[in-house]
């Protein structure tokens, strides 16, 4: 069975989906095979997103200041994280990481050229999607992607399959 290259793990709020991305992109290189793209890493305060490629870290979170209510998120950072995962699609990776499809991609912004990018040119694309977003999900990637419950195992799998065409 052949896999299709573009796939989300599904996770729950609880579930750490930033180490089960570790320990598959420490798979992955001990295996000599090249992963790419941007990951993500919260902290107490704020959220970071990191490329893979450079180690560039980059704050995704904007301070409002106190007692400032609505979306913390930088959209400017948001989009020199694209810009930087644009990079990354550039060089053809084994794998391309993404860790979050969030809600700026479930209004059409964020990430989403670079995962339709990622699709069109056949890369294995792992993809983090909360179970909130799951259905934002299934709506923009309909038939054309994996989705995958919260394992390392299942992770895996796919990418051997995906992966090794």
């Amino acid at each position: 069975m052949s896999a299709h290259a573009l796939a989300a793990v599904v996770y729950a709020e609880n579930e750490p989906v930033d180490a089960l991305f570790a320990e598959l992109r420490r798979f992955v290189e001990s295996r000599g095979r090249r992963v790419g793209g941007i990951v993500q890493s919260p902290c107490e305060e704020t959220i970071y997103a990191t490329h893979i490629e450079s180690g560039r870290r980059i704050d995704l979170m904007q301070d409002l200041g106190a007692c400032a209510e609505g979306c913390r998120l930088d959209t400017s950072a948001l989009a020199e994280a694209a810009g930087l995962l644009a990079e990354s699609l550039a060089l053809a990776p084994d794998l391309l990481m993404i860790s979050r499809f969030g809600r700026a991609e479930a209004e059409g912004g964020g990430f989403l050229a670079e995962i339709g990018a990622a699709a069109c040119a056949e890369i294995p694309t792992l993809i983090g999607v909360s179970a909130k977003r799951e259905a934002d999900w299934r709506a923009f990637a309909g038939d054309f992607a994996e989705t995958l419950p919260f394992s390392l195992e299942a992770a895996l799998d796919w990418w051997e399959q995906a992966g090794l065409k």
